[in-house]
């Protein structure tokens, strides 16, 4: 296996380094103040690859076999996070009718939707003590897949390239470590702050074609999570990203 491979395959057995959709409060912070709407012909929207869907989903729920141990039921992964179902899809962060326009095509049972809308907007504590209203909401791996798939990262490459708009000439592999990283931490690439510094060098490199930078950006990162033991999976998941980009630099564009 190569070097991404290796390491997400030794991430994935090591289950401290998962599942902490609490990490990406960031980007839920970010998407609520900067909304993006899906494209009305998704087919238009560039494709990222198989390994960096693989990534994103290895670290919102693991694996098939840990989803349907541990998330089949509505969770909440504390902090400011809402209600949670499916791939990381917190409830708390969107509106009834975006949740219902996102899972209409999932077949839950009518009664399970109108739980879960009734819980969108809460957040923090107020979604904690939520979420006994919803627990016996069962949403299995193949519904959660497909909106993960059809909506949630559809959504998440279209912030990508909006922010981004050279990003959608780039490789499978190379669009996909950037989708991960919005995914992760919102399109805050014209954010101010030293927080913000490696994502604006992004943005610079991406429009300059200074590619090969920026694999070195997604590790310089590392710096606002190293030393944090509860945030070593973030630490991680920028190293991957870092991998991911680098194997496709030396692929042809998609």
């Amino acid at each position: 296996m190569n070097a991404f491979d290796t390491l997400l395959a030794q991430t994935i057995s090591s289950p401290d380094l998962l599942g902490d959709a609490a990490a990406n409060e960031e980007r839920k912070e970010y998407d609520e103040t900067n909304p993006v709407t899906l494209p009305v012909l998704r087919a238009a929207l560039p494709a990222v690859s198989d390994r960096a869907v693989e990534l994103i989903v290895a670290f919102e729920v693991t694996s098939e076999t840990v989803y349907n141990r541990l998330y089949v039921h509505p969770v909440w992964p504390q902090g400011q996070s809402g209600c949670t179902i499916g791939i990381g899809y917190d409830l708390g962060y969107v509106t009834s009718q975006r949740m219902s326009d996102d899972w209409r095509t999932a077949q839950l049972a009518p009664a399970d939707i109108a739980a879960l809308t009734g819980v969108c907007g809460m957040k923090g504590t107020a979604a904690q003590h939520a979420l006994p209203n919803v627990k016996s909401v069962s949403v299995p791996f193949a519904a959660a897949n497909a909106v993960f798939r059809n909506v949630t990262l559809q959504r998440t490459v279209a912030q990508t390239v909006a922010a981004l708009p050279r990003a959608a000439t780039l490789t499978p592999d190379c669009l996909g470590a950037l989708v991960s990283l919005v995914y992760n931490r919102g399109a805050s690439f014209a954010a101010q702050g030293d927080r913000y510094t490696e994502m604006r060098a992004i943005a610079a490199d991406v429009a300059n074609g200074n590619l090969k930078d920026i694999p070195t950006q997604f590790r310089s990162m590392k710096r606002l999570w190293s030393g944090q033991p509860n945030l070593q999976g973030l630490v991680r998941r920028r190293e991957l990203e870092a991998l991911l980009f680098e194997e496709g630099l030396g692929q042809p564009a998609g």
